[in-house]
Parts: C-alpha cells; structure tokens; sequence
C-alpha cells in the first residue's frame, strides 16, 4: 500500500464527527455512550423545541366562547315590589355576583381549600400539570392539583373530559387568561362557576340555600364548610350528614391559620354551622306556579327570545302581581261552599285600570294538580256580562238611557225582517222599559231590541275595543290554538245574550276599560325586565293606554251600571262600602255564573263554571241553592276580595256624567208603547233626542223605583237571576260556553229564543219571592235582587 493512501485512511478513522458519536478513540460498548457534548448539545435542543411548541401552542390556542353551562344565569321574578321572589326560570340554579359581594372569609377559605398559592402563581401549577400528564397517560388520574385560574378555565371554557388535549388547552388559556384578568376578577369567576349540590352553581345561590343568606354575609365557619364541598359537592347533604365533611372542614380551617388568614384564637371558635334543610315543597305550588306559566309565556313574547334563552340570561323580571292581593284572591275563593260538584272552576282577574296591570288572579287551586288556568286560558261564556258593550254601542250611536225598549215577554222582534221571538226569564214581563231599567234588571227582551237597533256588529266592535280578544279563526279553531282568540264572537243580533265564550282574563280587561272612564290599557303582568348585575334595563311595559270610548259614554256606562248594584242584581256588592258598578251573569242550563264589576280604581271578574270530561255541564244545585246565579256566591267571592284588596285605599268617585256624542239615532224597529213618566233629571243630562220625536225625560240620577217594575220583579230579586228566553232551541244555547256552537249565535237568525238564567229563580225553588222585593236600608245577602226576575242567555 502506498504511504500516501495509508495515511488517507488514518486521518478519515481519527477524524472526529460533529456530535462525536460513536466517541471516537474509545473501543468497545462504551463508545455509544453519549458524551458531554451530545447531552448538552441534546438538551439545549429539546429546550429550544420545548420553547418553540410553547410559543406555537401558546399563540395558536384562542379563547375561546364560555359554556353555555357556564354562563347561563337564573332569571327570577318577583311581585310587584321587586324584591319578593316569586319563581325562577332555570337549567341550573346559578346567580354570578361580583368580588365585593362575597364575603372576605368566603374568598379566603376557597384558596386555603384549593390554591394556597393563588396570588402569586401565573395560573399554571407544574406540579400539579405534571401529575396531570401522569395520570391522563396511565389511565388513573384523580384529580386535584390544578390552580383556581385552571379550574375556572375548565368549569367556564372546557369539560370535565379527562384527556391529554383538554389539559394542555386548560394550561394555555390559564396562562391568557392570569395575563387578561386581575386576580380579584378570576377568584370571582371561579367562585361563580364552581358546583356545591343542592342543584347550586356559584357561591351565592349556594348561600341562599344552605344558610339563607346572601353570599356577602358569610362567616367563617360557613365559608369554611361551602369551601370544603368543592372537591365532593354531592358526597352528602350537610344539613343530613355534616360529618361527610369535617375532616375537609378541619384542613381549610387549618390552612387557613397557615396562611395567617385567621388566628390560632379564631380557628379554636370555629364549628361546622347549622345549615337549614333542604326545601323539598316544589316552588311552583298553589299559585306560585299559575304566575310563574303566565308571565314567563309573556317574558318569551315581550323579549322576542326563545325559553333557553330565557332559562340562560340571568333575567330579572318585576310583576305587577301584589303579594297581599293574590293571598286575598286565593282567600275569597276559598270562602265558596265546600263539597264542590265535580268539575267545578273557579277563576278570578283583578286588574288596575290606570295601567292595564295585572294585580291578582286566581288559577285553581294547585298548579302541580291542575297546570290549565281557570282564569287565563278558559273560556266561559259570558251571559248578560255581555251587554254592556251593547250599552256602549247605543250610547255612542245616539241611545239615550231614558230610551224606551219592550220589556214584555215573551216578545218578537223584528230582526231585519225575520221574526225572532224573546223571552226574559220564567216569562217575567215588564211592558215598556227604560234603557236605564233593562241595565239595572238585566231585561233581555229590551236588550235583544236594542242590539237590532245599533247593530250587533257595532256591539262586537265594542266588545273587541274594550278588551275581548277578537274572534277564533277556522284555522284556530280547527287547530285548538284558541288561547289568544274569543269563542262564537260574531256580529249576531243574540250576541247581547251572552252566546260568546271569553276568557276571564278578557273580561276583567274589558270592564277595567270602563273602570278608567273609556281608555283601554294593554292587560300585562310584567313592569319591566332587567338583566345581568348592573340591572340593564331591556323591557319595560308601555303603561299609557288609548282611549277607545268617548269619556262621557264612560261615564254614562258607569252610572247605568251603578245602578245594578245600587238596587238591581249586583246589590251585594253594597257590602264594600264604596261606589262600585258591575254585572251579573248566569249563562244558559247554569253552566256559568259571573259577576264583573269595578271601582275607579280596581276591576275584577269573578267566574264559576263546570266541566266534566272536557264538557260543559250546568253547575246543578250547590252550597244550599237550587241553581248558582251571578248575583250569589261570584258577588260574594268578588266583594270579599275587593273589601280586602281595597283596605287602605283612597274612597275614589266615579266621573260626572257630561254631553253624550251628538249622533244621529238608529231607527228602532221594535219600539215599545210609551213609558210611563220618569223623574226629570237634573241638568246638563242628555236627553237621547233624535230631533223627530218629542223630547224624552233625561236619565234620572236615582235608581228607578217603579212599582209596577216591582212587582213584575218579584219572581226573581229573592235568588237572582235574570232575564233570558226559556225553549233554548237557539243553536247558542245549547252549548253554554259556546265551544260545540259554529258561530256562537243563540238564533238570532231564526224563531228560536234565547235562554239566559241570570236575573231570578224560576217559580217553585224553595226561597220564598215575597211580592214587592224590600227596601234595603243594609246592605243585602247573596243572591238579592239578582237580575230582578228575567234571565239571559249568558248572565245575570
């Protein structure tokens, strides 16, 4: 071999390689052990790949949108006064307060339980990543570990999921968020986000629930206990088995002395305090429920949100339900006779009429039992609580009160040229009446007269402009969406009667528009709605109302309908001891029985009716009375609240009447021999005249008391009645609550007549009918001068 080659070949075998690995010079096994130089230039280069992944993942990973379950906060209404609660709307129970509304014990005891290094570490634990990582890999991870920033992270951004990517994601976006937020901001977060049983997220609902105290007001020793449930909320209830967690209860107080956050004198005070027992009575009982269904269906509506919404956005809603008035709603219900027919219903609706608020209403008796509510979802109907809206037609039409109308019965109408024939209850005959008179005795013959005068459609109008929702479509009768519609509200001259089934809820609305002198409020149940912890107000209710009758037809309603219970059907209601005016109702068969009726400034309805099997059927005799009419147990129910309800409020007077609308009169088909001569009225009343007949007496201010009326009333002011034909062959009548009716007419196209069981008992009931009803110098019993011996279709 050449010396040069040689020599070649030594220098390629002895020359080093970069990382000199296999070491060269070394023989045997030990020349693949790595030198210094390959751990150091190895280790440098995994830290700087370390640092690169780091600051990849680090950049990459975003933070990302919190938990719907994170971030779904209860919404609570409340009564009217706003601080009362009424219910919740929920997925979880969950209240997010902020730093300064939890107590400082509470603050300290989470980090003594969790991270005693909160305030000094970037977010992250190494340690307790590492046992992370460990645990993830060899499938026997326990937990515990993680930092307050990190369980934040995971209870308001990720998941419990036990895995490798969700770990490394909690650790980037703990790091963002230490950079991002002030302590004082995560140690609020996480305290509002953590999990402490009794269906309790964040400390302030748990505070609510465990100790009946805001989290603010939280001592030691209840911080210490709430602190010490984080790791097991559901391990026990404390208030069943608080040893569950003493041994945890004594490591927070412990650490809490270490980290100098109590003293040694302090910690030797505390005991695990007393914690009330779980309330396990359902929060939707008895009334609670009927208002919590009612106003969250208003809530949904008025918000134009969807019910997760609802349940998720910490909404805070005021109602203008009044505590006191619902318990004296429920109260005067429950005053009823006992030993109820099956299928009784009773509802109630107590309306303010200066904003259309709801201030009470009665459901049923528990919603648990009975979701439907009697007084907002049934439709019941009305009887002679109907006519006044034919009332107001004629007074805007040029009817005056002094207006006379066929009181006789049977009658037959003139019905556009078809005969249509009406009887006022057990045949009772009046001759010609006043429009004063049929209002005050509920005269269906005068009535039924009337409404062919004016029009039934313009009675319809009326009905619609005071509150009545608008008739049911096919469409929505065929799909029983008939919860925002009337039942049979058609322009049909028996409509006066009472055919049409309404909501009570309608009704109550309609009658606080005559209470407010003819301007009509939007009826609601919710004041207004605030969200989040600054209150942001986003609804409030539009409470300024529209007039839609002229005022002095308001007041000439009002006057008539004092009248009714000044000395006709509703004289029960003397009993308040106020100015009140009203109408009784009892519809055909005595499926129903009604009694509407305000004050200035209070109106309300109040319904009995019966359904057996999703079917009407007459209410039969109850609590001592062959028949139940509006003017006995509805007004008794109706004045017993009022008198409650109005205790403490101002005596108001309804308005003086004014000047009628100079309309011309429509031509009255059916008119009545002359009356006899009124009392004149005092001046400045209007007269009715149409300027083609001699002018007419005005209204008189005192209750008519003609003699001959008297005892044409007799048969009927002992129980109380009212007017109302009696061979029931209308169509409308044979369904009192109008739902198997078509139109919901009660033939008034036909020769049939109308049967309303309102104003009186019908001869043989086991009262006595004295011949002239008696003076009343004190106020009467139930059933008294109840419709003054005629009856109608639907009503009192």
């Amino acid at each position: 071999m050449a010396k040069g080659q040689h020599t070649a070949k030594n220098i390629g075998r002895n020359t080093k390689n970069l990382l000199n690995y296999p070491r060269a010079g070394v023989s045997g096994w030990t020349r693949y052990l790595p030198s210094i130089r390959v751990l150091v230039v190895g280790g440098l280069s995994l830290v700087i790949a370390l640092c690169v992944a780091f600051a990849i993942g680090y950049a990459a990973t975003d933070i990302p949108e919190p938990n719907l379950e994170a971030t779904g906060q209860t919404s609570t209404i409340y009564y009217s006064d706003g601080k009362t609660p009424i219910g919740q709307y929920k997925v979880e129970d969950r209240k997010s307060v902020e730093i300064d509304e939890i107590s400082e014990p509470m603050q300290k005891a989470a980090i003594a339980a969790e991270d005693t290094s909160f305030y000094e570490n970037r977010g992250i634990s190494i340690k307790g990543l590492s046992r992370a990582v460990v645990g993830v890999a060899t499938n026997q991870y326990a937990g515990g570990g993680s930092t307050i920033t990190q369980q934040y992270v995971k209870n308001f951004y990720l998941t419990n999921e036990h895995s490798l990517d969700r770990k490394v994601k909690e650790m980037f976006i703990s790091l963002k968020i230490d950079q991002q937020q002030s302590k004082d901001e995560i140690l609020a977060n996480y305290l509002n986000t953590i999990y402490l049983g009794r269906r309790s997220y964040g400390v302030e609902v748990a505070a609510q629930n465990y100790f009946d105290k805001p989290a603010s007001e939280l001592d030691v020793s209840e911080s210490a206990l709430l602190a010490a449930m984080i790791q097991r909320p559901g391990a026990a209830d404390p208030s069943d088995n608080p040893e569950a967690y003493e041994d945890r209860f004594n490591y927070v107080v412990k650490n809490m002395v270490d980290e100098g956050f109590i003293t040694e004198e302090q910690a030797a005070k505390v005991e695990m305090p007393e914690v009330k027992k779980q309330n396990k009575e359902s929060s939707l009982s008895g009334q609670k429920g009927y208002m919590w269904d009612f106003v969250r269906r208003e809530a949904l509506r008025k918000l134009d949100i969807d019910e997760a919404q609802l349940d998720r956005g910490g909404y805070n809603i005021v109602t203008t339900f009044d505590k006191d008035r619902m318990k004296a709603a429920e109260k005067a219900i429950k005053t009823l006779p006992p030993n109820q027919p099956e299928g009784m219903q009773a509802g109630l609706v107590s309306i303010n009429p200066d904003d259309g608020g709801i201030e009470a209403f009665y459901g049923g008796k528990n919603y648990l039992d009975q979701a439907f509510n009697a007084s907002t979802q049934s439709h019941v109907q009305a009887g002679s609580t109907f006519k006044p809206f034919a009332l107001v037609a004629g007074l805007e039409n040029g009817v005056r009160l002094t207006d006379s109308y066929p009181g006789s019965s049977p009658t037959t109408l003139n019905n556009d040229g078809t005969p249509w024939t009406v009887n006022n209850f057990g045949g009772s005959s009046y001759g010609p009446v006043s429009l004063l008179k049929a209002t005050q005795s509920s005269i269906n013959t005068a009535y039924a007269a009337l409404n062919v005068q004016v029009g039934p459609d313009k009675t319809v109008d009326v009905a619609e402009r005071a509150g009545l929702s608008a008739n049911c479509t096919d469409k929505e009768m065929k799909s029983g969406d008939t919860g925002g519609c009337s039942i049979g509200l058609t322009p049909n001259p028996s409509n006066v009667l009472g055919t049409p089934s309404v909501k009570p809820i309608d009704m109550a609305s309609a009658y606080a528009t005559f209470a407010a002198n003819g301007v009509h409020h939007e009826t609601h149940s919710i004041k207004k709605i605030t969200k989040g912890a600054e209150d942001e107000e986003v609804y409030k209710a539009e409470t300024k109302g529209k007039r839609v009758f002229d005022k002095a037809v308001g007041a000439e309603t009002s006057y008539a309908l004092q009248q009714v219970v000044n000395g006709g059907s509703g004289s029960y209601a003397q009993n308040l001891g106020r100015p009140a005016a009203g109408k009784t109702g009892t519809t055909n068969e005595n499926k129903a029985a009604w009694f509407s009726g305000y004050t200035p400034n209070l109106a309300t309805s109040v319904v009995l009716y019966r359904e057996v099997d999703g079917k009407s059927v007459s209410i039969g005799a109850y609590g001592g009375r062959s028949e139940v009419t509006g003017g006995s147990f509805p007004i008794q129910v109706w004045t017993d609240y009022m008198k409650t309800a109005l205790q403490g409020e101002k005596v108001e007077q309804f308005p003086a009447r004014g000047e009628l609308p100079d309309k011309p009169k429509p031509k009255n088909s059916n008119p009545a021999p002359a009356p006899k001569p009124e009392p004149k009225a005092p001046s400045g009343s209007n007269d009715g005249s149409d300027g083609d007949e001699e002018e007419e007496p005005k209204a008189p201010i005192e209750t008519p008391k003609d003699d001959e009326d008297k005892n044409k009333d007799s048969d009927g002011d002992e129980k109380g009645k009212e007017e109302g034909s009696k061979d029931g062959s209308d169509e409308g009548s044979k369904d009192s609550d109008g739902k198997d009716s078509k139109d919901g007419s009660s033939g008034g196209d036909d020769n049939g007549s109308d049967n309303s069981e309102d104003g009186g008992d019908s001869p043989g009931d086991n009262e006595p009918n004295p011949v002239d009803p008696p003076e009343i110098p004190n106020p009467p019993k139930p059933g008294d001068n109840d419709g003054g011996g005629a009856a109608d279709l639907g009503g009192d």
